[in-house]
């Protein structure tokens, strides 16, 4: 569509941009979008196969009522403070369409997850970053913001950065609207903050079954929050969306815990022994609480120079061009296998 027809807050807009999707079968080493490297629980595969039938004619259940239920149960909750989105993208952007209106701020911290700055453009908020400090730490500045909507990610994303209670619970008692804190990643950290939601009326916390359930390909995003809030999203909220398959997965995935924390402690024992092999190599390693590493090549050897090298050996990695993170790489945790072949093409590049 020719510019000229765009809405005056998306003249010059840069979209997010995922990471490199290589068509299924190439044989590729993907460690660029923190997907699994373990297939979702037999049980879930099981449901789907049994759920493929008449029924697909009929639409679903609005509020995904099988899944909502189950996720309550796995996590303590009564199920009205749950609700399912299409990925946890969607749940972000219904956020905007229900806290943010044209022209209100939209706080986070920065570096974090990319896809907030665009939210803003699309949904003519003001974005208002605040960069983190040494070592990815929270500035002071972001509790402060009275912004009416603001995100946290934590574990955080590209950098990996796990705060503790009392820094996550000090931006939430701050915050003068409604702050959502996204834990994506949080099932490979040391805890979540679910704790904090009895407290706080105004805490929505965002999961995906993207990363520890290895249903990336599902699209099944879930929030726990007040049901007043909860309320709130569904105004906005598309009329179906989650699909019957969908629904049936995240149903069968939250009731087979042992498979999900199988999957987990693999891929912590994993990130630590990469990690640990990486510092071998004189690499720069963030702490990291996430199913990746944020790591930073030695001095003088550039990290788009490393990106490209192990390219050229068909692995892929994630690099992001702009300051902060220019000089970073963020590496998904793949099977040990995967893993070596990538520090055997990592010291290749820095011999080469």
């Amino acid at each position: 569509m020719p510019p000229r027809f765009l809405k005056e807050s998306l003249k010059g807009f840069e979209p997010y941009v995922p990471g490199q999707q290589p068509p299924d079968g190439e044989d590729w080493i993907k460690l660029n979008t923190n997907e699994s490297p373990y297939p979702p629980s037999p049980k879930v595969l099981a449901a789907l196969k049994e759920a493929i039938g008449d029924s697909l004619r009929l639409y679903p259940a609005p509020m995904s009522d099988p899944a909502a239920e189950a996720l309550a149960v796995a996590h303590g909750v009564d199920p009205r403070w749950v609700r399912l989105g299409n990925g946890e993208d969607e749940l972000i952007a219904m956020c905007f369409r229900a806290f943010a209106g044209a022209g209100d701020r939209v706080a986070f911290t920065w570096p974090t997850y990319p896809l907030l700055e665009p939210l803003c453009g699309i949904h003519e908020a003001v974005p208002s970053p605040h960069p983190l400090g040494k070592g990815w730490s929270l500035p002071a500045s972001f509790a402060a913001d009275p912004a009416p909507l603001k995100f946290l990610v934590n574990p955080n994303s590209p950098t990996g950065t796990w705060y503790r209670r009392e820094e996550v619970e000090a931006v939430v008692a701050g915050a003068q609207g409604v702050i959502v804190l996204d834990e994506a990643y949080v099932d490979f950290a040391p805890e979540s903050r679910l704790d904090l939601l009895a407290g706080h009326e105004t805490l929505l916390i965002l999961r995906t079954m993207s990363k520890s359930y290895a249903l990336a390909g599902m699209r099944i995003g879930f929030a726990f929050g007040h049901p007043d809030l909860l309320a709130a999203l569904d105004t906005v909220k598309d009329s179906y969306n989650l699909d019957r398959l969908s629904i049936v997965a995240a149903k069968a995935a939250a009731e087979d815990r042992p498979h999900r924390d199988r999957l987990v402690s693999r891929v912590v024992a994993d990130r630590e022994w990469f990690a640990g092999e990486l510092q071998a190599l004189d690499f720069l390693v963030s702490p990291t609480s996430a199913n990746f590493v944020f790591t930073r090549p030695p001095d003088g050897v550039p990290a788009a120079e490393v990106m490209d090298g192990l390219r050229q050996r068909r692995i892929l990695v994630r690099h992001f061009s702009k300051p902060p993170l220019d000089g970073w790489l963020r590496i998904t945790i793949g099977t040990r296998e995967q893993l070596a072949k990538v520090l055997r093409g990592i010291a290749e590049v820095l011999q080469g």
